[in-house]
């Protein structure tokens, strides 16, 4: 496991993302798997159950015009040995007609897992808004 994998692997989800293929994006995540974000936690253990929580999370977003993905640096750290979190501190959502729709972040946790490409599968995401570092309780 190193950063380079850990990049390599998100940027597939985001290709997946983008294309909408859902199972695509589905097969970059274990099973069970966990999706955190403003409105509940999802879990799902089935990479079926994932690719039905995604088409329907689409079916909004391009409700609202979605066109696209862009994702900046990623960082990443190792957790212990066969675990990783991989932060994507500047995601932003571009409508068809290229403006900006949202921009966000999130934290993915990624497995070791010798049976995925680039040896890693992710485990959870965690949608954040930009600037949570900031917010102190």
């Amino acid at each position: 496991m190193n950063a380079a994998a850990i990049e390599r692997r998100i940027a597939s989800y985001i290709r997946a993302w983008n294309a909408q293929d859902f199972d695509a994006m589905a097969a970059h995540f274990t099973e069970p798997c966990v999706f955190v974000v403003a409105g509940g936690t999802t879990v799902m253990r089935q990479r079926q159950e994932l690719a039905a929580f995604l088409r329907v999370n689409f079916e909004a977003l391009n409700a609202r015009g979605f066109g696209h993905t862009e994702i900046g640096a990623i960082t990443s750290r190792q957790l212990g040995p066969t675990l990783a979190l991989a932060e994507v501190d500047d995601i932003r959502r571009f409508h068809r007609d290229g403006q900006l729709m949202e921009t966000l972040e999130v934290q993915y946790t990624l497995r070791v897992d010798p049976s995925a490409p680039e040896g890693l599968s992710i485990v959870s995401a965690l949608w954040c808004e930009p600037g949570w570092r900031e917010r102190r309780l």
